[in-house]
């Protein structure tokens, strides 16, 4: 009768283990923290026997619980269900790092204000660079800041607390009421004034905000450069177009040259 009934209900059996399953994670990850079974039940807002019933196997988990635990310990949601431990959590603590496109630099705007989720925008880690919750990846737009950044340049950015303290000089990004702005810090005499620079010599205009009208000022620690994007020289291509040829002109120079010196040393 029980091989039948086996048979039949095959996904009982697995409901069941899955369940033991989760009930022994959730008790190691206890242990290993040295939490209660009380501290745990608060953080999930259930009384201290309800959760008793879920880590001895004998209640199931809902989605609510399993997040709160996922967060509790430090530990991905697929940890809590199937144990799968080979996924990192996407968390700041873990290095990542949000990335504002172009599309969402309005959207950061107005929310300035407001922490970042990972639900807000993507996130990515940057190999060799230790990220803190300060940090933020920027996509660059328009030319101002040619040749220093290119549009479509990422850039990395730190959260600037004491405005006072930004050396003349410096590369920051401004967020204003209504837009993000790359530009070159400079210093000025006036104590509520803060004064812009471009970097493209063909756009020489300063931009003047006062300190009432900037909600948040982002320094440049980097920057991560899309050489394979052929809208980079789209600003440029004057440019590059005459100094390929000043390099080719260059080569045949030396060429010439080194001719020359051959015949007279023969």
């Amino acid at each position: 009768m029980s091989d039948l009934y086996n048979t039949i209900h095959p996904s009982i059996n697995s409901i069941m283990l899955n369940r033991i399953d989760l009930g022994n994670r959730l008790k190691q990850l206890r242990k290993t923290r040295q939490f209660s079974q009380q501290f745990v039940a608060e953080n999930l807002f259930i009384s201290q026997a309800a959760y008793s019933l879920i880590e001895n196997s004998q209640n199931g988990i809902v989605a609510e619980h399993v997040v709160g635990l996922s967060e509790l310990y430090d530990v991905t949601t697929d940890y809590i269900l199937k144990g799968d431990n080979h996924l990192i959590r996407i968390s700041p603590l873990n290095g990542f790092v949000p990335y504002v496109k172009i599309k969402a630099h309005a959207g950061y705007v107005k929310n300035l204000s407001k922490e970042i989720t990972t639900e807000d925008y993507e996130w990515y880690r940057i190999p060799g660079f230790n990220a803190t919750l300060e940090h933020r990846l920027f996509e660059a737009e328009g030319e101002s800041m040619i040749p220093t950044i290119f549009p479509g340049d990422v850039v990395i950015t730190q959260k600037q607390n004491k405005w006072d303290q930004i050396l003349d000089g410096s590369l920051v990004i401004i967020g204003t009421k209504e837009s993000l702005l790359i530009k070159r810090f400079k210093e000025t005499n006036e104590p509520d004034v803060f004064i812009f620079e471009n970097d493209n010599p063909d756009s020489t205009e300063e931009l003047s905000f006062s300190i009432h009208e900037i909600k948040e000022i982002m320094m440049v620690r980097g920057k991560i450069s899309n050489v394979l994007a052929p809208h980079h020289q789209n600003g440029t291509n004057g440019k590059i177009k005459t100094m390929e040829e000043s390099i080719e002109f260059l080569r045949k120079e030396l060429l010439s040259i080194t001719k020359k010196l051959n015949l007279k040393e023969g």
